[in-house]
């Protein structure tokens, strides 16, 4: 895996379309200082998800 860097608040390369995540930047980039991506059984994309999301206006 390679290791991403983050630019200007946003994890270069990592997107994201949530747009209720207060992590989605304007042009839907992730700006959280790291992403957590769950499912140890995951077989199938739709079976994963983030762990980071955190819904506008709910966390710190």
């Amino acid at each position: 895996m390679n290791d991403k860097k983050i630019r200007n608040n946003e994890i270069t390369g990592v997107g994201c379309d949530v747009s209720q995540c207060k992590y989605n930047t304007i042009d839907s980039k992730c700006s959280a200082s790291h992403i957590s991506v769950q499912n140890d059984k995951a077989t199938t994309k739709s079976e994963t998800y983030c762990s980071t999301f955190c819904p506008r206006g709910c966390c710190d």
